[in-house]
Formats: C-alpha cells, structure tokens, sequence
C-alpha cells in the first residue's frame, strides 16, 4: 500500500476502513453510536501547503463511529467549521506520536496531551478498549509524515 500523508482525507478513510474490517474493534466499540471529530492544532505550513489548504492550521476529521464501525469520514480543511458529539483536539507533533506508536492515547488524554474540548470523558471512559484499539489500527497505516 502506498503512503498516506497524514492528516489527509486519504488518510482518515483508511483508518475508517481499517476500524471496520478489524474484529477486534468491532467488539470492542459496540454500543458506541456518536460520531468523533479528531481536531489537529498547529499544523506545520509545509503541510498545509501540500493539502492545498490556506487560512487554517487545524485541521479535522470526523469518524462516524457506529456500534464497532465506522461508517464514513468527513475531513474539514478549517477545523472551526467543524462539529461533532464529541470532539478530541491535540497538536500535530501529539497526533503524529500517537499514529507512529511513541504516545498513549489513554495516557495522553489523561495528561491534557489530548484535550476532550467537547462530550463526556465518563462515556469516553467506557470505552478505552476500543480508543486503545482504534490507535493501534492507526499504527499499521503506511502513514507519511512531511515534518
């Protein structure tokens, strides 16, 4: 498979289709039935500059999480135009060590890394097996990072 640049709308409906082909994931995420809006802050411009994008440095992606499944993605080149049930926002460099493996997501979430701007932790908390295995899964993408 060839890389994806991350965060791309390529990159994010991979991932979509990684959590619904995995087994693992579907178990774990029944029950779940809000969609998720990952916001990344702080964007590097030669980033930006290869999405096309111009007047915003975060950008985001929302994942239509349903019962174990993700059903679709939406990818918003200006991250304030974005909204959801539930909205998770870190910086690029936090995102980019959760994807390659270096950070936690639980540990990250619960150290402010990643800030929960929108939404209940006590559901999120509920399911940390399913956020555990959704990291994972973002692990095993072919991802290209340009910084």
């Amino acid at each position: 498979m060839a890389e994806l640049v991350y965060p791309s709308k390529e990159w994010a409906e991979e991932w979509c289709k990684r959590l619904s082909q995995n087994k693992e994931y579907n178990e774990a995420g029944k029950g779940w039935v809000s969609p998720i809006l990952f916001v990344v802050t702080d964007v590097p411009g030669q980033v930006l500059d290869y999405l096309g994008v111009k007047g915003s440095n975060a950008l985001a992606m929302k994942l239509y999480l349903n019962n174990g499944t993700c059903q679709g993605v939406e990818f918003f080149n200006d991250a304030s135009k974005a909204d959801a049930p539930y909205i998770l926002e870190a910086s690029y460099n936090a995102w980019k060590d959760i994807i390659s493996g270096k950070l936690q997501v639980v540990s990250a979430l619960m150290s402010g890394t990643i800030r929960l701007k929108k939404g209940s932790l006590f559901d999120l908390a509920r399911y940390t097996t399913a956020s555990v295995i959704m990291a994972r899964i973002s692990n095993e993408i072919n991802t290209k990072f340009l910084v």
